[in-house]
């Protein structure tokens, strides 16, 4: 018997993963230089940023492992019984159950974090197609559909003869569409090339099931390909997780399916550095350099969203160099979210806890005493501080006033400093 899962690449771990997955386009920063019709054609390189995370290194190793699984089932006695038994269903439409050993699971998350890019990226690292002798054959490691909108299962049969065509260059499509064949053959034919050929078949946009009266008959189907030993990934949004935890009669796709689930990045280092990556690929004429601030600023406006990240930092160059700015900065990216993401308004203040309350009277002006030492708050020469303007230390205030006059006057910290310099509060 051929060992079929030993003909994948070996899997990857650690820092041979991440560098496999990265895609950091080039980039030089003489392009800045560059006429503005130029510099808008390469702007576009920023979409093409990928830093794998958690949740890519994860996608990775379970589709390796579910496609290794698949593979390693594949020549044996129990897949000849298999295909025995799935081609009596091809040809007359009877099905008396298969004993399943496969694997299936989900990845759900919420849309824009970038679960599809993240398994055609682990897609990639498994190969092409992988053809073997005695017998000869030819295997895909992943396929690839989409839900059909209207949750059509006989659609989807569809886009799984039409893709395995496509791969192999076979014509089971055409043969599919002949009169004589009924639903239930045609999924049965289905059934059995994806138990020859196909290691994990990945149904993606799972949540149209919840979305759709025809949901149930789908997923129906989906549960009888994977009860015929079939490797099958299911990929959604959040939508489908109702579907799966009250839907009494969804409760077997539902331990058929225990997987990987995912949300918007958190606010902190890994936010962090992918800001600062997407900031050093300016195409605007004037630099600049990123600070805590900005990265605050962005955490609150794209909630911690990559897709929307990614996005902001295009339009915002965008207009920038279309209205003459030329600056990369809270300017430009506040009149980019507000002119381009109006749509994503309600949904980011949506996640936004409101903030708490800090006081209910109204707070005269007082006069706060000013700093003796300007050092303390500016360095060692203030004068040098800004763009090079002479500065009096009477022009100073400094925190440690601040803190003592909020004691004081029992007023929150925040509140005194919002009257002497802008102060942005970021959800943690």
């Amino acid at each position: 018997m051929a060992d079929y899962a030993a003909m994948l690449p070996d899997m990857l771990f650690g820092e041979a993963l991440r560098s496999e997955l990265t895609v950091l386009p080039d980039y030089n920063t003489t392009i800045r230089d560059a006429e503005a019709s130029v510099r808008l054609m390469k702007l576009s390189d920023i979409y093409k940023v990928f830093i794998p995370g958690k949740m890519a290194i994860e996608i990775y190793h379970k589709l390796y492992m579910m496609t290794s699984m698949s593979f390693s089932q594949k020549g044996s006695m129990s897949e000849v019984k298999r295909l025995n038994e799935n081609h009596r269903w091809a040809t007359t439409g009877e099905f008396h159950g298969v004993a399943t050993g496969a694997t299936s699971a989900t990845v759900i998350g919420c849309s824009g974090i970038g679960k599809s890019t993240c398994i055609r990226k682990a897609m990639n690292l498994l190969g092409g197609i992988i053809e073997c002798d005695k017998p000869y054959r030819k295997l895909i490691p992943a396929l690839i559909v989409s839900t059909p909108f209207d949750c059509n299962y006989k659609g989807l049969l569809c886009q799984i003869l039409i893709a395995i065509d496509e791969t192999l260059g076979t014509n089971y499509y055409e043969k599919s569409q002949k009169s004589t064949m009924n639903a239930q053959q045609i999924l049965g034919m289905v059934a059995q090339l994806c138990q020859q050929f196909v290691g994990t078949l990945i149904i993606d946009e799972i949540q149209f099931i919840v979305q759709h009266k025809s949901g149930q008959q789908l997923y129906r189907m989906i549960l009888q390909l994977i009860n015929t030993s079939c490797n099958i990934l299911l990929v959604g949004t959040n939508e489908c997780l109702p579907f799966f935890t009250q839907n009494q009669s969804a409760f077997q796709m539902a331990r058929r399916s225990v997987g990987l689930q995912y949300g918007a990045m958190e606010y902190g280092n890994e936010f962090s550095a992918l800001c600062s990556i997407l900031f050093s690929y300016q195409y605007v004429s004037i630099e600049s350099e990123i600070t805590d601030g900005i990265i605050s600023w962005l955490y609150e406006h794209t909630r911690g969203n990559p897709s929307t990240l990614v996005s902001l930092f295009h339009d915002a160059q965008e207009i920038a160099i279309l209205e003459g700015d030329e600056y990369l900065g809270i300017e430009t990216l506040t009149k980019a979210y507000n002119q381009r993401f109006q749509m994503l308004h309600n949904y980011i203040t949506a996640n936004t806890t409101p903030k708490k309350k800090t006081s209910s009277i109204a707070i005269p002006k007082m006069q706060l005493p000013k700093n003796k030492n300007p050092k303390t708050a500016f360095g060692e020469n203030p004068s040098e501080f800004g763009n090079g303007e002479e500065y009096s230390e009477l022009d100073y205030v400094s925190i440690d006033a601040l803190v003592a006059e909020s004691k004081i006057s029992k007023v929150d910290i925040v509140v005194l400093m919002k009257q002497h310099f802008a102060v942005v509060e970021v959800e943690i």
